[in-house]
């Protein structure tokens, strides 16, 4: 068999893998998996309703045009529905990093003159290891515009880097194409793409041709003003984080010019120090979330999701481990510390900018981006300490046979991340048929305001966006308040006395079974289910209106 038909064998392999695990959701539901799959199917069942998208705000958000035109072109191929399309589709475009990865590994282990097996070896470890890390899982299955966002932002960085190599225009032209599709597509994504780039060209000033720098400035400075301009006329959230502490983003900015420009010339100890360093600080902050909130009013880790995330640790060990390998000038290589120290300034900015809710959407989902580099950096390491010699030693056969089984075990176990929910988050991913229906309903027929907790809500304006009236607060503060029950119109679960109401970014609420049985008796049920978790939409005796107000 030829070296680039087992390397295709290899990425066939990860990519069936890769797909598979971002389809679990289906066991489920058919429904979209994360409530911003509903923000994506409304826009899309309307322009397949009336033949272009909607333009009005309750309907639409400017970066999420890429992928609510991706799934009506998808949905209208098929003859599937957007919802029932939604979940396929984003496991599709989830395991396009995985592919990113193992041709990235090929080509560094090639790069650097490693024997094909080896290169392959290593190729499969990074594929696999991304396509079941349980918190790049949880993430990249999600149906959401970030998964777009990390495929472009991957893309682009290669595309980027050998437009700088090379100095044809085709790379060019793409690269640019890149640039123009991410701002419709992820807000935070197309923030990472520009920190991204600006670290390549960085990595680049010294070496390549005179005009593919003057490519590269011309480019980053586009993409600069371009999303800077977009986004702060269309008032995007994240925009504003960067934009009310401009001198601590610049701060931030110039760290990462510094980073990609040192970090190459540093000796192997130092190169692997740092970050090392940075896992440590990351893991301290983590663990000091399970004691005390780190933002406050936002969720404890729980305990679950610390035992589980432990093993995600082993893969940053590795990640630390292989950094030399990727700081070699002239290689691949380079894409992947672009990809590592973008993502890592980011969490640094919003970290230093506030211990503010906003700011922790920053860090959480910032981090995602950081999966990428991380397990190539694993793989490579991983591979590099069990088959090959360091440094002149030859690790004994015991010791090879380890690593790179624990490696893909570490993300294995950490893989139930991805689907436990209320258990693991402050926010439900999974949304059920019968709350689906019993929300339609809802929608369909309350005349007045009426109330749920927050995944319930959040459904019915994302999905119903111009037929809904709908809050949380009152359940908010009856069950974080100790106020007396909301007298409205109200959709429950029997769910709030397990898991609890979902009221994000706090986190879920319990009340006790007695007092919700009591509760749903003094009411009028109007709307049940039966099932594992019934769903009860009932009115009290005497409604009284002015305390179902936001």
């Amino acid at each position: 068999m030829s070296d680039r038909r087992s390397f295709a064998l290899v990425g066939l392999a990860v990519f069936l893998v890769a797909v598979a695990m971002r389809t679990i959701p289906l066991y489920w539901s058919y429904l979209p998996f994360n409530l911003d799959g509903f923000q994506f199917a409304a826009p899309a069942r309307y322009a397949l309703q009336h033949g272009h998208l909607p333009s009005f705000a309750s309907y639409f958000q400017p970066d999420k045009y890429s992928f609510s035109v991706l799934l009506t072109i998808v949905s209208q191929l098929t003859g599937v529905s957007p919802l029932r399309i939604a979940q396929p589709l984003i496991a599709v475009i989830g395991a396009v990093p995985c592919l990113v990865a193992v041709s990235l590994v090929r080509r560094i282990g090639t790069q650097r003159g490693w024997h094909v097996s080896q290169a392959r070896l290593a190729a499969a470890v990074a594929g696999l290891v991304l396509a079941v890390e349980g918190i790049y899982l949880g993430r990249s299955a999600a149906v959401t515009s970030e998964g777009a966002g990390i495929v472009f932002v991957a893309l682009l960085a290669v595309v980027f880097y050998r437009a700088l190599r090379t100095g044809r225009s085709s790379w060019m032209l793409l690269s640019f194409v890149f640039v123009f599709l991410l701002p419709l597509t992820h807000v935070l994504a197309t923030i990472e793409g520009a920190l991204v780039v600006t670290a390549l060209l960085a990595l680049s000033m010294r070496r390549f041709q005179t005009r593919a720098l003057r490519f590269g400035v011309l480019l980053v400075a586009v993409f600069w003003v371009y999303l800077g301009g977009y986004y702060s006329i269309l008032e995007m959230g994240e925009m504003g984080r960067v934009t009310s502490a401009p001198g601590l983003f610049v701060a931030w900015l110039l760290v990462l010019v510094m980073l990609s420009v040192w970090v190459p010339t540093a000796s192997p100890r130092l190169q692997r120090g740092l970050p090392f360093g940075l896992l440590f600080v990351g893991c301290t902050i983590f663990a000091a979330n399970f004691f005390v909130p780190v933002f406050p009013g936002t969720a404890a880790t729980p305990s679950l999701v610390l035992l589980l995330t432990a093993p995600v640790t082993v893969i940053g060990i590795f990640a630390s481990w292989g950094t030399p390998f990727i700081t070699n000038l002239d290689t691949d290589g380079e894409v992947v510390v672009a990809l590592l120290f973008g993502p890592l300034v980011l969490i640094g900015f919003a970290l230093t900018g506030g211990l503010t809710f906003e700011y922790q959407g920053i860090v959480v989902r910032g981090q995602i981006f950081v999966h990428l580099a991380a397990v190539v950096l694993a793989a490579l390491a991983a591979v590099s300490l069990g088959y090959r010699s360091v440094s002149g030693i030859r690790f004994s056969g015991n010791f090879q046979s380890v690593l790179v089984p624990l490696l893909v075990l570490s993300a294995i176990v950490s893989t139930p991340l991805a689907f436990l929910g209320l258990h693991a988050t402050p926010a439900q991913p999974l949304t059920t048929p019968d709350e689906f229906e019993a929300t339609t309903f809802a929608t369909t027929h309350a005349s007045e305001r009426w109330i749920s907790d927050g995944h319930i809500s959040r459904l019915a304006s994302y999905y119903y966006p111009t037929r809904t009236n709908v809050t949380y607060r009152p359940v908010y503060q009856w069950l974080y308040g100790n106020e007396r029950p909301p007298q409205c119109l109200t959709l429950s679960q029997e769910s709030w006395t397990t898991t609890g109401a979902q009221l994000f970014p706090a986190a879920p609420a319990q009340i006790d079974n007695e007092r919700y049985n009591g509760w749903i008796a003094s009411h009028h049920v109007i709307y049940t289910t039966g099932g594992a978790d019934p769903i009860v939409i009932s009115r009290p005796e005497a409604p009284v209106s002015g305390l179902c107000q936001e």
